[in-house]
Formats: structure tokens, sequence, C-alpha cells
């Protein structure tokens, strides 16, 4: 009678083997599942982000690079200039901002004399007609 409802051991095997693979089937499509869950929300972040970044470039106001002479005022320097001049916006310094000055006017140093005209770079948001 036991005998009738007992199974031999290649049936254990077999039938354990088939779960086992059946678990370790269940337990790869979990993981792809999720990797593909992952990939998608990093996706969607790069695109969200580069979204947000767009947008800010739009909101930034158009300016226009402008030169105009100036004559040299007795004590004036040329950090006095750049103070008038330069906008934080297009250089990262004021330095830079003396650099180009003397570029431009072909300056060797930095001293100036009064009465001189000098070329000076300027940026406004409205166009000049």
């Amino acid at each position: 009678m036991y005998a009738g409802g007992t199974i031999t051991r290649e049936e254990f095997r077999r039938a354990r083997r088939e779960q086992v693979l059946k678990e370790q089937k269940i337990m790869r499509r979990r993981i792809l599942i999720f990797c593909v869950t992952w990939i998608l929300m990093f996706c969607m972040g790069i695109a969200f982000g580069s979204l947000l970044a767009r947008a800010k470039e739009t909101e930034e106001k158009r300016t226009y690079k402008y030169y105009t002479n100036i004559e040299v005022q007795k004590g004036d320097t040329l950090w006095d200039i750049a103070d008038e001049y330069m906008d934080d916006i297009h250089y990262h310094n004021k330095r830079e901002y003396i650099l180009e000055v003397m570029r431009m006017n072909h300056m060797t140093d930095d001293h100036l004399i009064a009465g001189k005209k000098l070329v000076v770079p300027y940026y406004a948001e409205e166009p000049r007609n």
C-alpha cells in the first residue's frame, strides 16, 4: 500500500531539478525586469536633465558685444575701467578683461597716460541701430 504512493529516487531528482530550473527562470526574469527598470529610469533622468539644461539656456538674455572709445582721465587705471565696463557674465575676472583691453590697444604694460584714447569692449542687452 505504501509502496504504490512512493516515488523513486530518480523521479524525486527529476522533480527537484524541474523545480530548481523553474525557480532559476523566475529569478532570471526578476533580475531582467529590475535591470530594464533601472535602465529606463537612467534614460529618463538623462532626458529630463537635458530638457532642464535647454530650458536654462533659453532663459539667458541675449547680449551684444560692442566697443567704445574712451579718453583716459588723470588717475584712471585699467582696474577702474574694468569696474565700469566689464560684466561678470562674459569675463571670469577683471584680469581677463584687462588683458583683452591691453591686447586690443596694443599695450605692453598696464600704465595709462591721461588724454590717451582706448578702445574698450562692453556688452548690452539691446542691439544698437
